[in-house]
Formats: structure tokens, C-alpha cells, sequence
């Protein structure tokens, strides 16, 4: 285990001030992630990684035995408790409106931002997500083989809509996990929802 000692140079709480140091923790490459001081006390106490590559913190880890594994889940800097299990309006792939409460966190940040749902009206299970807080669903998961893993994500090219439909799927035609490409209704790779 080795300790090192750096300037802070981010800002990821309340008070304004610098209270983490940026590095690149998951090895992609990019300097997007830090090891965060929450409490103050001059030493980090969060592993904050940026996996999807947004610029945004996705995912928050401790390590409280010490010994440097950060391997328990934290809610994300910044959460905003107010969010959580607000209602989700959605259309549904035939188009009905539908609204439920959020009762699940689908991107690991302590905020409850999707509902499992009957979307699709076939066997298997669905997730729709709220992926900016505003209250309208941007994003559809399916799980078509029941394994409780979604194979299938989908955005509506316009969300909010009375008219939105589920007609962008997001690929990731490379295999590194990563989307890299969007795929409209019709388009080579499409697979309806």
C-alpha cells in the first residue's frame, strides 16, 4: 500500500472550496475521477470515478477497513436527496403515457431514478430512467432473455414528446463496453424495443 500527498485541486462538496484531487483512478486514460476528502479532515475517504466518460461522477467508493481496497458503494458527491423516488412520466413502445414513482438507482449515485416497468407489453423485464432529475424518462432498458441483465438501451430522439417513441439504440459496436454509436429506427444494428 503506498500514501501520497497532493494539493487539492477539485471542488466536489458543499463548501465551494477544493476538497478532492483528480487523477485518473480506473486507468482509462483520462484524468476524470479523484480521491475526495468528504469529511474534511485532510485525507480522502472516497474513490469518485467518471466510468461512462461524461465529465460527470458516477460511482463513489470507501475504504473502511483501511486497507486500500475502496470497495464499498457511497452515495455520490453532490446527490440531491430531494430527487429521490420523485414521479417518472414515460410513453410506453405503443405510445401510452404511464407515471410511477422512481424506486430504483440505476446509476449508483444514492439517487432513485428509474422504476422497473411493463414498457414493451412482451416477456421480460423492463427499467425506464430519469436521467437528468427533470421527471421524464429518457431511457429505456430491456432485458429480453430474463437473465436480469438489459441487453437493449434505448433514448427518444424527443424526449418529453407527447409524440416521443423509443427510436435510438445505443451500441457499442467495438465490444470495450463504452457506446460508441447510436442507431435509429431502421438502421443497420436496430432491434426493436
Amino acid at each position: 500500500m503506498h500514501r501520497h500527498v497532493s494539493r487539492a485541486d477539485r471542488d466536489l462538496g458543499p463548501t465551494g472550496d477544493p476538497d478532492a484531487v483528480a487523477l485518473d483512478f480506473d486507468g482509462d486514460g483520462r484524468v476524470d475521477d479523484a480521491l475526495w476528502d468528504a469529511d474534511g479532515d485532510g485525507v480522502a475517504d472516497h474513490s469518485v470515478l467518471d466510468l461512462d466518460d461524461d465529465g460527470r461522477p458516477d460511482h463513489a467508493y470507501t475504504d473502511p477497513s483501511g486497507r486500500g481496497l475502496w470497495d464499498v458503494r457511497a452515495p455520490l458527491p453532490g446527490a440531491d436527496p430531494v430527487a429521490t423516488g420523485a414521479a417518472l412520466s414515460w410513453t410506453d413502445v405503443r405510445g401510452r403515457s404511464a407515471e410511477a414513482t422512481a424506486g430504483l438507482d440505476t446509476d449508483g449515485d444514492g439517487v432513485l431514478d428509474g422504476v422497473a416497468v411493463d414498457a414493451d407489453h412482451e416477456p421480460g423485464a423492463e427499467v425506464v430512467c430519469d436521467l437528468d432529475g427533470d421527471g421524464r424518462v429518457e431511457q429505456l432498458l430491456v432485458d429480453g432473455d430474463g437473465d436480469g441483465r438489459h441487453e437493449l438501451a434505448y433514448l427518444s430522439s424527443e424526449p418529453g414528446s407527447p409524440s416521443a417513441r423509443w427510436d435510438l439504440l445505443l451500441l457499442d459496436t467495438d465490444g470495450d463496453g463504452a457506446v460508441d454509436t447510436l442507431a435509429g429506427d431502421g438502421a443497420a444494428g436496430w432491434v426493436s424495443p
